[in-house]
């Protein structure tokens, strides 16, 4: 059976206002959009461009959530040319109509967290649609504050080309063995047996200063058997000024999946779909 190549995009879903955890303000915008018709949930993406969540299939804890949009642009219908015979005709779709496009995204709520995994194509939704979506339909929520999300990227590709691809590093955390507090740097010789086995260092940029070149030379100590240093957590932003997360914990996960198609209208399964990307959500623990 034939299959498609499909690119899944790792982010955190955060919050920038509201008074509760970003998983009780994700189920609760969720509860509500599920809530309304799926003509009251539509909402123009980006002239010409609308869409509207199609369908949730969540867990009995509401910890995770399979989740699927839909997309489509109006407003366009030139002929039809068939493949082999060169032969035209008048589309059939009216003007307001536009060929339906899925969005696919799995969430697991994990450590205080809500990961998301978006499939990634052209003709589907970004990650900043759907934010603005949530955002939209959160500001209709009965809350003493009002709800407002964010997201940041987890990238997990090559450590090194990732921190290139940053126009700017803002923080650095090191993971480290708390025997540090007892080395000759710190020299700290109470009892640590209460204290967590990794101890966080944060290093912070100067205002408008960038740390790219001391991540690279963490990571090198890391590589090269430092044990000392056991991870690396960095923060930064791209091109586009979002911010990306980037961690050594998450550069083995996987990012293209290669679902089914089906045969007669070129779409790929869903189920199919929601199976590889659960299977990848499994990393997170």
């Amino acid at each position: 059976m034939a299959t498609k190549p499909r690119k899944i995009g790792f982010y955190y879903l955060t919050l920038i206002s509201g008074d509760t955890t970003i998983e009780t303000a994700l189920n609760e915008t969720l509860t509500h959009i599920e809530s309304l018709s799926k003509r009251d949930r539509n909402r123009t993406i980006k002239s010409p461009k609308f869409g509207f969540l199609d369908n949730i299939n969540s867990n009995s804890e509401n910890t995770r959530h399979k989740i699927i949009f839909k997309s489509a642009s109006h407003s366009f219908r030139p002929p039809l040319v068939h493949r082999d015979t060169i032969a035209e005709r008048e589309s059939p779709k009216s003007m307001e109509e536009g060929e339906t496009q899925k969005t696919h995204l799995v969430t697991k709520a994990i450590n205080g967290d809500v990961i998301v995994l978006l499939e990634k194509h052209q003709a589907g939704l970004n990650m900043n649609q759907l934010k603005n979506y949530l955002n939209y339909f959160a500001m209709t929520l009965d809350v003493e504050t009002q709800i407002k999300f964010d997201f940041e990227t987890i990238a997990k590709d090559n450590f090194l080309e990732e921190i290139n691809n940053l126009s700017r590093v803002v923080s650095a955390d090191l993971y480290v063995d708390k025997q540090l507090l007892g080395s000759e740097v710190l020299d700290y010789s109470e009892r640590t047996n209460t204290v967590k086995h990794e101890v966080i260092v944060s290093v912070k940029a100067k205002n408008r200063n960038t740390i790219s070149d001391f991540a690279r030379d963490v990571y090198a100590k890391i590589n090269n058997g430092e044990n000392s240093i056991q991870r690396l957590r960095v923060v930064g932003r791209n091109d586009e000024n979002n911010v990306v997360k980037l961690n050594t914990d998450f550069i083995e996960r996987q990012e293209y999946v290669r679902p089914t198609v089906n045969q007669v209208t070129g779409e790929i399964s869903s189920s199919d779909l929601f199976n590889e990307m659960e299977s990848a959500l499994q990393n997170f623990n």
